[in-house]
């Protein structure tokens, strides 16, 4: 098992029922002083894209594979082991019509697969019965801005999938 001592904890924020589920990878630094996942320039950076299809924060479930701060190289197969039943548990509970999952971390732990996002990006795949959008990180777009375009047109198919439910 892995240890946790003196690690911070950033749990999940929404409501059940919330019509989207927003997974990332772990905290970051400014989630750790807020007490809140998204936060900094990347939380603003989902900001603008969940605003981008007409969703705001608030509209939102926004939790992490990994709930304490790591960075992707110390994300170990214990500590995926260790997080991802509880991942899963939050989203039964939340039942969201679409999960958003943001990076290869999130992706591989919610579809069991070891592909890369770049494979599985643009398309849903079926989640316990609820449509998962795998996509960029907003922190990755931070790096690397050429992707945001691709990160638009799975974002145009989540907004598509949402409106279809109103």
């Amino acid at each position: 098992m892995p240890q946790f001592s003196g690690r911070n904890f950033i749990f999940g924020e929404g409501a059940q029922g919330a019509r989207a589920a927003v997974v990332g990878e772990s905290p970051g630094p400014p989630d750790i002083d807020s007490g809140r996942p998204f936060m900094g320039p990347a939380g603003q950076m989902l900001e603008r894209i969940l605003s981008s299809i007409g969703l705001k924060r608030e509209d939102c479930y926004l939790t992490n594979t990994v709930k304490m701060i790591s960075t992707g190289d110390e994300i170990s197969t214990d500590v995926l082991a260790f997080f991802t039943p509880y991942l899963h548990r939050e989203l039964a509970v939340v039942r969201p019509a679409v999960v958003i999952s943001f990076g290869n971390t999130p992706t591989r732990a919610l579809l069991r697969t070891k592909k890369p996002i770049s494979q599985m990006r643009g398309e849903f795949h079926d989640y316990n019965g609820m449509k998962l959008m795998p996509t960029f990180n907003p922190a990755y777009l931070l790096r690397d801005p050429s992707k945001k375009r691709e990160v638009w047109e799975d974002m145009k198919k989540v907004r598509a999938l949402l409106s279809l439910g109103r």
